[in-house]
């Protein structure tokens, strides 16, 4: 153990003393790792973050129906367990998803078309942006207490046109803010009414969706479709009649409003569906399974092909350029590594002869070459974030969000040392076997 302590120290010193050979050694590594990491780094960050904001964005794993079909209860229970499936909840037809709102603090605002959209716990574009959940509330602008209200989510548009306060703080108010729907249909030749008071919990913000909807229960929406159906509506009061008759007519109690909720997703037969995929990979599969069902659907696959496609020609060449460096780097390496004993041939000899074991003898060339993989990859690390802070500092702005352009992770940086002292260590063997291949005899005859 002394002698092989002994045989490191003098790999060392012998390092040291041809301080500029080793220099140039370390330089040209560095030379050859730094380009690949910045590469590595302006892949990672490009690609992740295209990933990224494709994954942000619930959109873009939407599966969005084109026309209407007849879904079963079965059929969604089908779908919700199948592993790719993040979320769906049923929706009407879309033709009585509308609804017409004013603000009864500002009766001169109003919309008459505005679209209904079910959701439910779990909705991805409601938790992509911090928003609570849809449910009910107690009905505090009507006479009976324990009337349910829709607690409803509504786009920005929504909220700007009929003078909504986009403040958390103020929706969060006890008396809360309400706004007043209505419906209308031709039941028997009279064109009838019905309202329903919604309390708003949260307002979308203007990318999330840029056209006029109200987030509500899927219990809501139902009963908006039943009453254009001409059915008994839970939720809905008529307009038409004094107000004494009004909730008579449709009165709704806790009891019969849950076997109401509970029958929706029993029995009930529904034209559409909010669908979204667990990943941007679950998107085809989804995709295929719809398909094969006859289920016409749009989904972005464009979007998501390009950047698939985008990170596999990253992936290529950057593999291609790999493979050619460090092929280059493991024959410099093996070639110094070799010229260097062959030039101390006769002072590994005399080490032999002074009776330094084999394995000494072996350290010089593998300690000598993992010293400059080590330096060299120091330095290749230092030249990466010195470049990767000045590309940043150009073309950050250019990403969403002012993502970093060029990034590796720690891990990754550990990785590429790894990697460059197994080359290394792997390109020494050749020379390490003529070292301890040397005899002692070589030496006394040169005496």
């Amino acid at each position: 153990m002394r002698s092989l302590v002994q045989a490191l120290g003098l790999a060392l010193s012998d390092y040291r003393h041809e301080a500029l050979f080793s220099a140039c050694s370390v330089f040209v590594l560095a030379a050859v790792l730094a380009p690949l990491m910045v590469l590595l780094g302006v892949r990672n960050g490009v690609i992740s973050a295209m990933t990224d904001r494709l994954l942000r964005d619930p959109r873009t794993l939407e599966i969005i129906p084109v026309g209407s079909g007849k879904y079963s209860p079965e059929w969604f229970r089908e779908l919700a367990a199948r592993p790719e499936t993040a979320f769906v909840v049923p929706q009407t037809r879309s033709i009585a998803a509308t609804i017409s709102l004013t603000n009864p603090n500002r009766p001169n605002l109003g919309l008459n078309v505005t679209r209904i959209v079910a959701t439910a716990p779990g909705d991805p574009l409601l938790e992509r942006y911090g928003l609570p959940e849809a449910g009910f509330v107690r009905d505090e602008k009507s006479a009976d207490p324990l009337y349910p209200a829709p607690l409803v989510i509504v786009s920005a548009s929504v909220a700007r046109k009929l003078a909504v306060p986009a403040s958390p703080q103020e929706l969060k108010d006890p008396a809360g803010y309400w706004l007043e729907g209505r419906v209308e249909r031709v039941l028997q030749g009279r064109r009838e009414a019905a309202g329903i008071n919604l309390r708003v919990a949260a307002v979308l913000p203007p990318e999330a969706l840029g056209v006029d909807a109200v987030f509500v229960p899927l219990e809501a929406l139902a009963a908006a479709e039943d009453y254009r159906d001409g059915k008994n509506a839970p939720l809905f009061r008529a307009l038409a009649a004094p107000r004494a008759e009004k909730r008579s007519e449709k009165a709704v109690t806790p009891e019969n409003f849950e076997d109401y909720s509970a029958s929706l997703y029993r029995e009930r037969e529904y034209a559409s569906f909010r669908l979204y995929a667990r990943s941007l990979d679950a998107v085809e599969p989804l995709w295929k399974w719809l398909a094969a069902r006859e289920v016409e659907v749009y989904v972005k696959v464009e979007e998501i092909e390009a950047v698939k496609s985008l990170d596999h020609a990253f992936s290529v060449i950057f593999g291609l350029i790999t493979g050619a460096a460090l092929f280059g780097f493991a024959a410099s390496t093996a070639g110094n590594a070799l010229a260097g004993v062959r030039r101390k041939s006769r002072s590994l000899g005399l080490m032999r002869l002074l009776g330094f074991p084999g394995a000494g003898i072996v350290l010089f060339p593998v300690v000598q070459s993992l010293l400059t993989a080590f330096s060299g990859a120091m330095l290749a690390d230092l030249l990466y974030l010195i470049v990767a802070f000045a590309i940043d500092s150009l073309f950050s702005a250019s990403l969403p969000g002012k993502a970093a352009v060029c990034s590796l992770s720690p891990g990754q940086t550990l990785a590429v040392f790894a990697a460059v002292l197994a080359v290394s260590a792997l390109s020494s063997v050749a020379a390490a076997r003529q070292a301890a291949d040397i005899e002692p005899s070589e030496v006394l005859r040169d005496v």
